[in-house]
C-alpha cells in the first residue's frame, strides 16, 4: 500500500513527465504501467493527460494521445495529508535543476486528491517542463 508521501512523490514525478526525447517504450495509456495525471499547461499546450513510468524526481512524462514528451526541471507542490482520525498535516515541496536552453518550455499546473487506509490527501502543484513537438 502506498503511503501519502509515496503518492505525492509519484504524482510529482508524473507532473514532470511531459516529455523526454523519444517515444514511450510501453503503452502510456495503461495505468498499470505508470501513474496517470492531467495537467494544464501554458504555451498553447492546453490540457494534457500524461503517463509517468518512473519514480525519479525528474522522470519524463509521456502524453497519452501523441508521441509528445515533457521533461520536468522544476516542481512546486503544496497540500495536506490527514491521517484517519487525525489533524491535517500540511506540506510544501520544491525541487529544481538548471533549466534547459531550448525554446520549448511550458509551465503546467495540477490538482490531486485521494485516500488510502492511512488517510486522505489533497495537493496542488506547478511543474516547469521542456517538451518535444507532438507528432
Amino acid at each position: 500500500m502506498k503511503s501519502w508521501k509515496a503518492i505525492v512523490v509519484a504524482l510529482a514525478t508524473v507532473t514532470m513527465v511531459l516529455g523526454a526525447a523519444g517515444t514511450a517504450s510501453a503503452d502510456p495509456t495503461n495505468a498499470k504501467k505508470g501513474e496517470i495525471i492531467t495537467i494544464e499547461c501554458d504555451g498553447g499546450l492546453g490540457t494534457l493527460t500524461v503517463a509517468l513510468n518512473g519514480n525519479g524526481d525528474f522522470t519524463p512524462g509521456h502524453v497519452t494521445t501523441s508521441t509528445q514528451v515533457g521533461i520536468p526541471y522544476a516542481l512546486h507542490i503544496e497540500g495536506s495529508f490527514t491521517p484517519t482520525g487525525g489533524e491535517p498535516e500540511p506540506f510544501v515541496d520544491d525541487i529544481a535543476k538548471k533549466g534547459p536552453r531550448n525554446g520549448r518550455l511550458a509551465v503546467c499546473t495540477f490538482h490531486e486528491a485521494g485516500q488510502d487506509e492511512g488517510g486522505t490527501f489533497e495537493f496542488d502543484g506547478t511543474v516547469w517542463i521542456s517538451y518535444t513537438k507532438a507528432h
